[in-house]
């Protein structure tokens, strides 16, 4: 709680920065007190070091926890090792385990993110939701994101299995994804929410970037989420 009201901290996608969660977080205040976590652009940090970040940034505070795409993993692991402190999770447009083959993603950490055209990399990220705008900001975040660093988080994410941690969460669990998702294919997130039950999955028009690109939707559901559980805690 900060001043009465909940707290949800954000995880950011591969790029680590969370400039792209502006207009979710906008959207989201005031029911919610949003703390943005920015990750530093180490190439030594694994899963493990980012999860480490997060939960010193939590500290002893009782929270909810977004993880988006690539924090998917780290908002689960957090959650598990902090338990009662995370009230819920919500996880979009993210896997449980790495979602291409191994192979594909160990190649793609080598190869030049600016050498794939814009609005090709455009068409992939936000589908025909997109804006100057944003397809603006996503360009600038691009060109800044430091090689090294973009490559170790991909091969991070060759590597990343955590649905034993996700079978494990004990806190409620909301699961956003994209109709139009196919860099982060949603039957693969069906299947775990399916074999695990207890956690509800909300399907959204829209491509990867589902929380640049439909943030009143994405925000609805978020404040939907966190009342109801809170409800539900109050009435237990």
């Amino acid at each position: 709680m900060v001043n009465g009201v909940p707290e949800i901290v954000l995880l950011p996608g591969l790029d680590g920065t969370g400039d792209l969660f502006d207009r979710l977080a906008e959207r989201l205040a005031p029911e919610l007190a949003v703390k943005v976590v920015r990750y530093p652009q180490d190439p030594s940090l694994g899963y493990a070091g980012y999860a480490e970040i997060v939960r010193k940034e939590i500290g002893s505070r009782n929270v909810y926890l977004l993880g988006e795409s690539f924090s998917g993993p780290v908002a689960i692991r957090v959650a598990t090792q902090l338990r009662r402190q995370v009230k819920g999770i919500v996880l979009a447009a993210t896997f449980v385990k790495n979602p291409w083959p191994s192979w594909f993603i160990r190649h793609a950490a080598r190869v030049d993110p600016q050498s794939t055209p814009a609005n090709i990399r455009d068409a992939i990220l936000m589908g025909p939701f997109g804006d100057p705008e944003l397809a603006g900001k996503v360009d600038q975040i691009v060109r800044s994101l430091s090689r090294p660093v973009r490559a170790a988080r991909l091969r991070a994410i060759a590597g990343v299995d955590v649905r034993d941690d996700f079978a494990r969460l004990s806190c409620p669990i909301l699961v956003l994804h994209g109709r139009g998702d196919w860099l982060v294919r949603k039957s693969a997130m069906q299947r775990a929410v399916s074999e695990r039950g207890r956690a509800r999955m909300i399907i959204i028009p829209g491509a990867h970037m589902l929380l640049q690109t439909r943030p009143a939707e994405a925000a609805a559901e978020i404040i939907h989420f966190t009342r109801s559980t809170a409800e539900a805690h109050y009435e237990a």
